[in-house]
């Protein structure tokens, strides 16, 4: 049993916690029982959310009061009913990456709710490397913390362990800082003792990345995918070895098929994946009996929609729409943030939260054939893996006919070597196109800092 700390002195068992850490448990009480809900249990308490969040949007921001304006909407009000919400959902327009982007303004509320705490914006870097400014609450960050300490319980770390994340360090000013802090976060510090934590950049080269970790010796480690596997490569290399590590966390990156057996393989420890969108947070979180993803519905409603619009069914390719359940102050609702994702089956650990199976990336991500059709390619590690100078392989499509190999390697494989990879590469996207071979002496990534194994210019 994980005891609460307590607030005050004397009050050992039970605990009496602050009051931010009071708020905290009463979400999580909250979520730990919604969480077996039935899925249209679960549909109808979202949609009754909904009917003050839409009612708010449409009668302060400037967006939604255009938007809403069609007769299916004059009914709303702080006393319609789910099932009316439910009814008019999909006339709602959908919300782009490019209104977000040139309507940041006519996004925000002009009356944001003063109960809802502190307001805060963030700047997010995105995919495309396109920043985007987000207004939110603190009374939405609530929910930030709560789905970040239910992953925590749901994975059963243990506390008093080292946290080390790995983030993006696309606007850090010292690449090689590293920080260290008391505690793992507001979400579990608040309740919990926890060990210290420690957050650097994954722009330092890994063999600082390797020293860093060996000196702090963490419990988990949260990081991009890519990184983790160079990382993990590089340990494997030089027979380095982390005694207390429990488990890898990955994030913010399509997680490719081979990184979990690599995790198993370079570090000896599993790893758990989250899925999250800067602009709304948390969207998904693996589920703890298996691989595949649950939808945190209690924080954000996902819709999984194919080219007409209509919704997919469980083994259906769609994209990914989502609404943020208690953002007042930019609501952001049934945006497109450019995902694709296979619907899951109902998970059979019993939780009614949706289910996504995999998620595959973005429009970017699929090839384009010769004919003009796209479709997801799979490049497995085996089409590279035997060329032992190759540490990390990107592929650009910049033409219809042609593909860029770029090749993450130290030395030439030569005429022999590059002409196998690029048969390889064509035998496993099936196409007789055209081919390059380029040479990274160090890891390129886009803007965001996150890595694609595929892109599509064409």
């Amino acid at each position: 049993m994980i005891i609460p700390k307590s607030s005050l002195p004397g009050f050992l068992w039970p605990a009496v916690p602050s009051s931010t850490g009071m708020l905290l448990m009463a979400l999580q009480f909250q979520i730990e029982r919604s969480q077996w809900l039935a899925p249209d249990e679960l549909l109808n308490l979202q949609f009754q959310q909904l009917v003050p969040l839409l009612h708010h949007a449409r009668t302060t921001v400037p967006l939604y009061a255009e938007r809403l304006q069609a007769k299916t909407f004059q009914s709303l009000s702080t006393n319609s009913k789910a099932e009316y919400i439910r009814d008019i959902w999909s006339e709602i327009p959908l919300l782009s990456r490019t209104d977000l982007t040139g309507n940041t303004t006519d996004l925000q509320s002009r009356d944001i709710p003063k109960h809802h705490g502190k307001i805060t914006k963030r700047e997010t870097s995105g995919s495309g490397g396109t920043s985007l400014k987000i207004t939110d609450t603190a009374a939405n960050g609530l929910f930030w913390q709560a789905i970040t300490l239910r992953e925590h319980l749901w994975q059963q770390r243990k506390f008093p362990e080292t946290f080390v994340g790995i983030r993006s360090g696309r606007y850090a000013k010292n690449p090689d800082e590293v920080k260290e802090f008391p505690i793992w976060g507001p979400s579990t510090g608040n309740i919990f003792e926890t060990g210290p934590s420690a957050s650097m950049y994954n722009t330092m080269s890994i063999e600082n990345q390797a020293a860093q970790l060996q000196r702090l010796n963490p419990g988990y480690i949260l990081g991009y995918a890519s990184n983790l596997q160079i990382l993990g490569k590089y340990f494997k290399k030089k027979g380095l070895k982390l005694p207390a590590l429990h488990q890898i966390q990955t994030y913010g990156e399509m997680l490719l098929p081979e990184t979990r057996e690599s995790c198993m393989d370079f570090f000896g420890v599993s790893l758990t994946d989250l899925y999250s969108c800067e602009e709304v947070g948390y969207i998904a979180l693996q589920c703890p009996e298996h691989e595949h993803y649950h939808v945190q519905s209690e924080a954000i409603l996902v819709e999984v929609i194919d080219d007409q619009n209509n919704s997919c069914k469980p083994g259906e390719i769609g994209r990914v729409i989502v609404t943020s359940l208690h953002n007042f102050a930019m609501p952001i609702i049934r945006y497109d943030i450019g995902d694709y994702v296979e619907v899951g089956s109902p998970c059979d650990c019993g939780r009614g939260l949706p289910v996504i199976k995999r998620i595959l990336g973005r429009q970017q991500n699929r090839v384009r054939g010769l004919d003009g059709v796209r479709y997801w390619p799979e490049l497995l590690p085996e089409i590279w893996q035997s060329f032992d100078e190759i540490d990390e392989l990107r592929l650009i499509q910049d033409r219809i006919d042609h593909i860029e190999i770029n090749v993450l390697s130290k030395g030439s494989l030569g005429d022999e070597g590059e002409a196998e990879l690029g048969r390889r590469v064509m035998q496993a996207l099936d196409q007789d196109f055209k081919f390059t071979i380029a040479y990274d002496r160090e890891r390129q990534r886009p803007p965001s800092g996150k890595y694609q194994r595929f892109v599509c210019l064409v």
